[in-house]
């Protein structure tokens, strides 16, 4: 490990010098590729320390994951004078997510194949309730679009914000990021509102 990411982690509790090294390695590895004692000596730790704190490396996947839904569900709340003000702020809050968390964010989207069960099921019905309330804001929106319709937008417009993890250095460095993510979601978008 470098002396500077060492020295970022010397303040931080146990639990969470793990689950910074997990992403780390999740995110440059991939979970199939990454072992407790790979975390724990990432994490400055023991790996048998790890099963102080987690059950295994799935229950930390699952923290992970718990972690981008819980900070996603957070940034939606409100109230919105219009269907199209809650999907400006549903595109922002994404885009600021991703851009901020870049790592978390391509984990979540990326490794959902690798969570074992009961943590799937869980996750699944946690992740459920964020990705309806996207289809309801664009029903709202495109009321002439039928479910199946909203459900694919929906995943096209996820799908192109939670891309960032994979971006290069270089297309990350615009002054307005999150505005140019917004603006390309909107325009997919705004092709609902014609037949």
């Amino acid at each position: 490990m470098a002396l500077d990411g060492l020295l970022q982690i010397v303040g931080m509790e146990r639990d969470e010098r793990i689950l910074l090294a997990a992403t780390d390695l999740f995110y440059s590895r991939g979970f199939d590729a990454v072992g407790v004692d790979m975390i724990g000596v990432e994490a400055g730790v023991t790996g048998p320390a790890i099963y102080r704190h987690f059950k295994g490396k799935d229950e930390i996947l699952a923290t992970l994951f718990d972690r981008a839904v819980d900070a996603l569900l957070i940034r939606i709340g409100g109230e919105f004078e219009t269907p199209q003000a809650e999907l400006e702020h549903l595109v922002v809050a994404h885009a600021t997510f991703v851009i901020e968390h870049r790592k978390l964010a391509r984990i979540w989207a990326r490794e959902d194949r690798s969570l074992s069960q009961p943590y799937r099921t869980t996750h699944q019905r946690r992740e459920r309730h964020y990705v309806n309330r996207w289809s309801e804001c664009l029903g709202r929106c495109f009321p002439q679009r039928d479910e199946i319709e909203l459900a694919a937008a929906t995943a096209a417009a996820l799908g192109l914000l939670n891309s960032v993890g994979d971006w290069p250095q270089g297309a990350r460095r615009l002054d307005d990021l999150p505005g140019f993510l917004a603006g390309m979601v909107h325009a997919a978008l705004d092709s609902l509102a014609s037949d």
